[in-house]
């Protein structure tokens, strides 16, 4: 199958998100990005494409670990997403264009690729609790 009949099984944000990270589907069925001067990079099946949330897709991308991922599906309600832009700042955006997550409640940026620093579990926990005393 060819990625414009691939991209038909998915959402349109699913969709934008793989356009905006310039993916491409492999005979595998993985979405990877290719190319000319660098190694090709893996991220998902499109059975994962198919079946988990924007957020599973772009915390795949950002390399974040499904623990991430659970919290933030499961809290979302408290965030709002946000992009960065040279001229105007924190702009609010879709969520397949996202590169913040603004914490309604304390008002707080949260870069979603500063969370691969968090490497255990127990400090995520902690980071989490702190968030949350916040609310």
């Amino acid at each position: 199958m060819n990625d414009e009949t691939l991209k038909r099984q998915l959402s349109v944000d699913k969709v934008k998100l793989i356009e905006k990270y310039s993916l491409t589907c492999s005979e595998d069925m993985i979405w990877e990005f290719k190319h000319d001067k660098y190694h090709t990079v893996k991220y998902f099946s499109h059975k994962f494409a198919k079946k988990e949330s924007i957020i599973a897709l772009l915390f795949y991308i950002n390399r974040l670990c499904y623990a991430k991922i659970k919290y933030f599906e499961r809290n979302i309600e408290k965030y709002e997403p946000y992009k960065y832009e040279l001229l105007k700042g924190f702009c609010k955006c879709d969520m397949y264009d996202m590169e913040f997550l603004k914490h309604k409640p304390s008002n707080s940026m949260i870069d979603i690729r500063s969370l691969r620093n968090i490497k255990n579990i127990d400090e995520f926990k902690e980071f989490c609790l702190k968030l949350e005393s916040l609310e």
